[in-house]
């Protein structure tokens, strides 16, 4: 199959049961919810054929449901914990042969470092199962992306039966990376203590903040830009610097601890 028929199908994986900041996909940021934001920058990206909601059949995220089907995005509404299946059904039903996946709590993910990333895996054998900045980390937390061979998602959700990976089925890309073609894209300069992602009211206050300077500018403005404007204003990093960069992987080392006792 050649660059040119190959579908690229970008998936946002979102919910609205958030622990820390329930309904943050929907918060709005420039009049717009967040999620709509995370959608048009995938959008921009050329080599992306179509960009689609992962999401679950859940009442909690009938609102967010309802607004994807009132602003005609495409979507897949399936299991909760079972992130695997539902990204399998996801890249199924929409037929793709790359699915990139990016967290609903990225409003700030840069359309280029995306698209860069994507073409590494298109320079490829199309034996890589991944492509990811996510090995190293490298980047602010909010910037980080997964590109996979759909192929690879496919042997995965035949294979694992265990409903730890099943949930944490990117990590098991990563833990597994010894079994797995996975190429680690790394920044020149290690930002990973930089905290950009949403995951508390401050998180949002502050993109809040970075989209009020730059969005009308530039609306798909990137890391460049941002890095800039927090030189220029140094006060902005304040709104959740309390917060650490590392939350999600620090939750997937705590349960991953709680099932290596409970074996």
């Amino acid at each position: 199959m050649g660059i040119m028929s190959t579908k690229v199908l970008g998936v946002i994986q979102a919910r609205m049961d958030s622990k820390r900041l329930p309904g943050k996909v929907l918060k709005k940021i420039e009049n717009k919810p967040l999620i709509w934001h995370i959608y048009k920058r995938l959008q921009n990206i050329t080599e992306i054929s179509e960009v689609v909601i992962a999401t679950t059949n859940e009442d909690s995220d009938k609102p967010l449901r309802d607004f994807l089907v009132e602003n005609k995005i495409s979507f897949y509404a399936g299991s909760v914990n079972d992130v695997l299946d539902r990204l399998y059904n996801t890249g199924n039903k929409f037929q793709c042969d790359i699915l990139v996946k990016i967290n609903a709590d990225c409003p700030l993910i840069d359309s280029n470092l995306v698209q860069e990333g994507i073409k590494d895996y298109l320079r490829s054998n199309k034996k890589i199962d991944l492509v990811t900045n996510c090995v190293k980390e490298t980047f602010p937390e909010g910037m980080q992306y997964a590109i996979f061979n759909f192929n690879s998602i496919i042997k995965l959700w035949k294979t694992i039966k265990d409903p730890f990976w099943k949930e944490y089925f990117f990590r098991y890309f990563l833990e597994k990376e010894n079994k797995l073609s996975v190429k680690g894209i790394e920044n020149s300069v290690n930002l990973s203590s930089l905290r950009w992602a949403v995951d508390y009211q401050e998180d949002l206050d502050f993109v809040r903040k970075v989209y009020e300077k730059l969005y009308q500018i530039n609306p798909f403005f990137g890391i460049d830009e941002i890095l800039n404007l927090l030189e220029a204003q140094p006060e902005i990093t304040k709104i959740n610097n309390k917060f650490s960069s590392k939350i999600s992987l620090e939750e997937f080392n705590e349960s991953k601890n709680k099932k290596t006792k409970c074996l």
